[in-house]
């Protein structure tokens, strides 16, 4: 069962690697492949150059997704809210559509 699982594992590195050979042969996909790693590259070095500003960066990307997190709890407690309000005011309503209902059959009998 191991021998079937290299010869797959095996296969698949090969077709991938197939696949990157071939995309590279698309000119403008050489060309942001390597403005990519450019990127990438720079970013390191600075990193690199000044440790502290990653643990800036994670930090305001924290706070940025705690705030993303209250609006959505906030958003979400207000529409539960509303949900029960429905619930609450609904049998109310059809109640009256029913009265309602039920008085102008009665003039129409009448």
């Amino acid at each position: 069962m191991e021998e079937k699982n290299q010869i797959v594992l095996r296969g698949a590195v090969i077709g991938a690697a197939c696949g990157v050979l071939l995309t590279l042969f698309h000119r403008p996909t050489r060309i942001a492949l390597k403005d990519k790693w450019n990127d990438c590259q720079q970013k390191l070095d600075e990193y690199r150059q000044e440790p502290g500003r990653v643990s800036a960066c994670m930090k305001e990307k924290m706070e940025e997704t705690k705030q993303l997190m209250r609006t959505v709890s906030n958003d979400l407690s207000f529409l539960n809210e509303q949900v029960n309000q429905l619930k609450e005011t609904t049998p109310k309503v059809l109640e009256i559509i029913e009265e309602t209902k039920d008085h102008f059959r009665t003039k129409q009998k009448d």
